[in-house]
């Protein structure tokens, strides 16, 4: 992929340091971006349950080992996995991504480990009267959340192998942040199309990116977007619909600052849109026959 820079603030375009991207590649940078912050987000949505686990962890070390003052071996792993486990709490809640989820895993499945590990010794030395039921079950699920949070690691690695550049994501937000802001009275590249859903698009260089209010994104080519006028109102205004790749969307009525720019898109790709206005047939009157003298 080319290496994008900022949107020159004179004509608002994508920019690259080589070749404009083409339509597939955006797409592509699109989908992987957009799974990226969906992903991003239910693991800042996790991380609450991470603070909390670390947060109770460093509870139990305390009134267990704390307060008493015990700095065995344990205990410093306790204290040290305790505060690990916030850390990763915090870190995926600050720059959530997928390794962050791993790191989570890990540090179960360490918390699992001590645990196991501890009973064990106690058992070696003093026998079964000496080991706390409490602590294996602990172990037992602190395993199986390590090797669910694991799982759920390698799940989105096969959805997303390769985590976006920074240059992406930046480029990303910044385009959501512009096409949520877009005024085409304004902005000679934007476009707000009143439709049901309402789309809010920006038009770069061959590309064209619409975004509903779910903040799913659409890119198509310069030739696969039309704007067609169907009807018009009482008042004249025209009635238009969005035509992208072949779907349709529901009419809206289009504003001059809409026309213009998406016309003058249009113009600069070698095309030559025109509004037509719909013609309405006119009924010619019946001639009588001539009547027979």
């Amino acid at each position: 992929m080319p290496d994008y820079r900022d949107n020159d603030a004179d004509d608002n375009r994508l920019m690259s340091d080589e070749a404009e991207p083409t339509t597939a590649e955006m797409r592509q940078v699109v989908a992987q971006v957009s799974a990226y912050r969906a992903i991003s987000e239910q693991i800042r949505a996790k991380s609450t349950g991470t603070i909390a686990f670390g947060l109770f962890m460093i509870g139990v070390w305390y009134f267990v080992d704390g307060q008493n003052n015990n700095w065995g071996i344990f205990s410093i792993l306790y204290l040290s996995l305790g505060v690990l486990e916030l850390s990763v709490g915090l870190l995926n809640r600050l720059f959530p991504s997928p390794e962050g989820l791993l790191l989570d895993g890990l540090v179960m499945f360490a918390f699992a480990a001590s645990n196991g590990i501890r009973q064990y010794l106690i058992y070696q030395a003093v026998g079964e009267k000496g080991i706390n039921p409490i602590f294996l079950i602990f172990a037992a699920m602190w395993l199986f959340q390590g090797i669910q949070t694991i799982r759920q690691y390698f799940v989105i690695k096969q959805v997303l192998p390769i985590n976006p550049s920074r240059n992406d994501l930046r480029w990303f937000d910044g385009l959501v942040k512009e096409l949520r802001d877009a005024d085409p009275v304004t902005d000679s590249r934007a476009l707000a199309i009143p439709t049901s859903p309402f789309l809010a698009g920006k038009l770069l260089g061959e590309n064209a990116f619409f975004l509903d209010p779910d903040s799913a994104m659409l890119v198509a080519h310069r030739r696969d977007v039309q704007i067609e006028q169907v009807s018009q109102t009482t008042a004249g205004e025209p009635l238009a619909v969005l035509v992208v790749e072949g779907n349709t969307f529901p009419q809206f009525k289009l504003s001059d600052a809409n026309w213009n720019n998406y016309s003058a898109w249009k113009r600069e790709g070698g095309e030559n849109p025109i509004l037509r206005t719909p013609t309405i047939p006119t009924v010619q009157p019946v001639r009588e026959p001539d009547r027979l003298g």
